[in-house]
């Protein structure tokens, strides 16, 4: 490969571009799951034992929350149903759900559904949330919904 040539994913991760960057300063991120795992033996690392100093006191766990749906992953499911801010409440994310539960679909939104406080944020999609690469994917009350899907999935 030459000089300055990187091979980065496109398409939620389901086409692959070679590409020439001329630009003296990159700015490059790595996939960890692009490397074959390290030797389990050997290496010549130092190892040191270092003192675990006290956890400050101004701050405490509360607790953790762990969301369960019967519905499909979102960022592996084959059909996604997702809402926007036009759903004006996440009462009425209910319709996406009910209609979700039909079809056996994944629910996102959008980050301005999440930033709004209707839904969680762990149903965001887009470059901030998840990235999805449905069959099939319906939106409602949403703008440029295009945006979010890769180019052969029916709208």
């Amino acid at each position: 490969m030459l000089k300055d040539t990187y091979v980065r994913t496109i398409y939620a991760g389901n086409a692959v571009q070679t590409l020439r960057s001329s630009d003296p300063v990159k700015v490059v991120t790595v996939r960890t799951t692009s490397f074959d795992p390290t030797a389990a033996e050997g290496g010549g690392a130092a190892e040191e034992k270092l003192a675990v100093p006290e956890a400050p006191k101004n701050s405490e766990f509360v607790g953790q929350e762990l969301s369960k749906s019967d519905r499909p992953e979102l960022g592996s499911a084959r059909v996604v149903i997702s809402g926007g801010r036009g759903m004006k409440s996440g009462e009425n994310f209910q319709m996406l759900y009910d209609l979700a539960d039909k079809l056996n679909a994944a629910v996102g939104a959008s980050r301005a559904a999440v930033d709004a406080g209707m839904v969680p944020n762990d149903m965001q999609i887009g470059q901030t949330g998840k990235i999805v690469a449905p069959v099939r994917k319906h939106a409602g009350e949403y703008s440029n919904s295009h945006q979010f899907t890769r180019p052969d999935t029916q709208l």
